[in-house]
C-alpha cells in the first residue's frame, strides 16, 4: 500500500475509535423540562386499601405501575408504596395531599332532606334518621331515612366521620336508622354502590366519596355531597420501601402529581385542586380533628350505639 493509502487508513481509523470513546464516555442525555424519570421509570408497586382504590388505579395507570390492595398495618413490601391517612401510616410518612370529611346522599332523595333540614348536616342525620321519605316530602317506596356508617376503631377518617355524628347524642336505639356499617370507609361507599337500598346517606371521607363517584353513575345513579360546617380535614401520605419507591414518595409532591390531585379525589396541601372531580364541592371551614383524649370514648360510644 502506498504511503498516501496507508495514512488515509490510519485517520480514518484514529477518527472511529475517538467517536466510540466519545459514545461510551459521554453522561446520559438530561431529561427536558416537565420530565419525571424517577416516576416514569420507577419498579414500584402502589398499594392502597379500598378508600384509597382510585388513586393507586389512577396513579399505577398513568405511570405504568404496578398496584395491590393494603391492610392498614400490614408489613409494606419492597419497591412498594403505601399511599393513607397519614394518622394510620408510621410518623416516616410523608404527606402530600388532604381529604375532608363528608356527607354522600343519593342524588334523587337529597333535595328532599335539604328541604327538610334546610342545611343537610350530621345535625340533619341524626334528627331525621327514621323518618318516612313520604313524611320528608319523597316517595312512600323510599321507606325512611337510613344511614350508613364505618367502625371508628378501623382508621382515622373513621373515627372523624363518627365523631361528627356522636357529637350529636343520638338516641339510644339508634342502631335501627344505621342498617348499612363496614370495617372502612371505602368498603363502607363500596357497599352502598353495590347494595344501593341498604342506606341512603354515608359520613366518610371525600377520597372514599371519589373512589366510588363514577359506579355510582354506572349503576344506581348520582350521589350528592354535602361537607359539615365546619369540616374535619385529614392529611394523606405515602411511604415507600426501597430506592425506587421513596424517589417516588418525593415526586408525590412535585408539580406534575400535584395538578393530578383533583382528578384523583384528593385536594392538595395547600391551595385548590385543578380538575376537581364531578360532584365534589366546596367544603366548610377547616377544623381540628378529633384529640387523643376523644378517641376511647368515641369508640366506647360506637360499641354502646352502634357495634354491640
Amino acid at each position: 500500500m502506498s504511503g498516501w493509502r496507508a495514512g488515509l487508513v490510519a485517520l480514518a481509523l484514529g477518527g472511529v475509535i475517538l467517536a466510540i470513546g466519545w459514545v461510551i464516555g459521554r453522561d446520559a442525555p438530561t431529561p427536558g423540562p416537565g420530565t419525571s424519570v424517577p416516576v416514569a421509570e420507577a419498579d414500584v408497586t402502589l398499594a392502597c386499601t379500598q378508600t384509597f382504590s382510585l388513586v393507586c388505579g389512577e396513579l399505577a395507570s398513568r405511570f405504568g405501575l404496578a398496584s395491590t390492595s393494603y391492610t392498614l398495618g400490614s408489613e409494606i413490601a419492597s419497591d412498594t408504596v403505601v399511599i393513607g391517612f397519614a394518622g394510620d401510616l408510621p410518623a416516616e410518612a410523608i404527606s402530600f395531599a388532604r381529604s375532608p370529611i363528608a356527607i354522600a346522599i343519593w342524588a334523587e332523595k337529597a333535595p328532599r332532606l335539604q328541604q327538610a333540614c334546610g342545611l343537610v348536616d350530621p345535625a340533619c342525620l341524626v334528627g331525621e334518621a327514621g323518618t318516612s321519605w313520604e313524611e320528608l316530602g319523597g316517595s312512600p317506596d323510599w321507606g325512611t331515612l337510613r344511614l350508613g356508617l364505618a367502625d371508628p376503631e378501623t382508621g382515622i377518617a373513621d373515627l372523624e366521620a363518627w365523631k361528627l355524628i356522636a357529637d350529636q347524642q343520638p338516641p339510644p336505639g339508634f342502631r335501627q336508622f344505621v342498617p348499612l356499617t363496614s370495617q372502612d370507609g371505602g368498603s363502607l361507599l363500596r357497599d352502598l354502590v353495590l347494595f344501593s337500598s341498604r342506606a341512603d346517606a354515608v359520613v366518610s371521607s371525600e377520597v372514599a366519596i371519589a373512589a366510588q363517584l363514577a359506579n355510582a353513575r354506572a349503576r344506581a345513579g348520582r350521589l350528592e355531597v354535602y361537607y359539615p360546617e365546619p369540616t374535619p380535614y385529614l392529611p394523606v401520605a405515602a411511604l415507600g420501601e426501597g430506592r425506587a419507591a421513596n424517589s417516588f414518595v418525593e415526586s408525590l409532591s412535585g408539580p406534575e402529581i400535584q395538578a393530578l390531585l383533583g382528578s384523583l379525589g384528593l385536594r392538595p396541601l395547600t391551595g385548590e385542586p385543578i380538575d376537581l372531580l364531578e360532584d365534589l364541592g366546596e367544603p366548610g371551614t377547616e377544623t381540628a380533628g378529633a384529640s387523643q383524649a376523644e378517641r376511647p370514648a368515641l369508640v366506647a360510644s360506637w360499641d354502646t350505639l352502634i357495634g354491640a
